[in-house]
């Protein structure tokens, strides 16, 4: 157990620091055949800063983007229609994937030819989201102090996110006991009527042989 919360500490350290890709998104006709969803999964109250833009392309195209996560509560972080180039801030709600949709729908009165246009998306969680160049104006701090600043604040998220897992492995725990205790019941009960059953069909099966005068 120790090592898997190694390897989701380092997992989440990776996460946080950057998460940069580059792709073509097609545009179609029907708005909701050409769609693009990217996720990634961050614990409650992770700030994330996330970049998008569109690269200069064929016309007749238009770009939307929403975010939102897969909680309960279905969470909304922004949508932009008609998308060029656009950072967004935001804090997120829940223990949760914060999902990225891209949207490419081709415009009336062009033909549906495979063309296509190139989105870039960054996003950045944690201590990277972070806009520690301001604070090093304000501050006056010296480069190392402010990487050591980083440090300490990726140290924080990661103490956060192994906290977190340990209530889910607690709250998980807790549920298989329960059941294993109900199953435990369940067994005992089924004994219980088995054996009755056994009994009540010897008794009945020694009346039935007695009244036939067979015993």
């Amino acid at each position: 157990m120790k090592g898997f919360y190694v390897f989701s500490a380092i997992a989440f350290l990776l996460a946080s620091l950057v998460s940069c890709l580059e792709f073509d998104l097609a545009a179609m006709p029907d708005v909701n055949g050409a769609r693009r969803c990217l996720s990634q999964w961050l614990p409650m109250g992770t700030h994330v800063k996330m970049t998008a833009k569109v690269l200069p392309g064929f016309p007749g195209q238009t770009i939307n983007m929403e975010i939102h996560d897969d909680s309960p509560n279905l969470n909304q972080y922004g949508a932009r229609k008609n998308l060029d180039e656009v950072v967004l801030r935001f804090d997120t709600q829940a223990h949760a994937n914060v999902i990225v949709c891209f949207q490419n729908a081709l415009d009336q009165g062009y033909s549906q030819d495979g063309r296509t246009l190139t989105i870039q998306f960054k996003m950045e969680s944690g201590a990277m989201a972070e806009d520690l160049h301001k604070v090093q104006n304000e501050l006056k701090l010296k480069p190392m102090e402010v990487e050591l600043r980083r440090l300490s604040m990726s140290l924080d998220d990661i103490q956060d996110e192994l906290q977190y897992l340990k209530q889910r492995e607690g709250t998980l725990r807790d549920s298989n006991e329960k059941m294993n205790s109900k199953v435990k019941t369940f067994s005992f009960f089924s004994i219980g009527f088995l054996v009755v059953v056994a009994a009540y069909e010897v008794v009945y099966l020694r009346r039935f042989f007695q009244q036939k005068k067979l015993i």
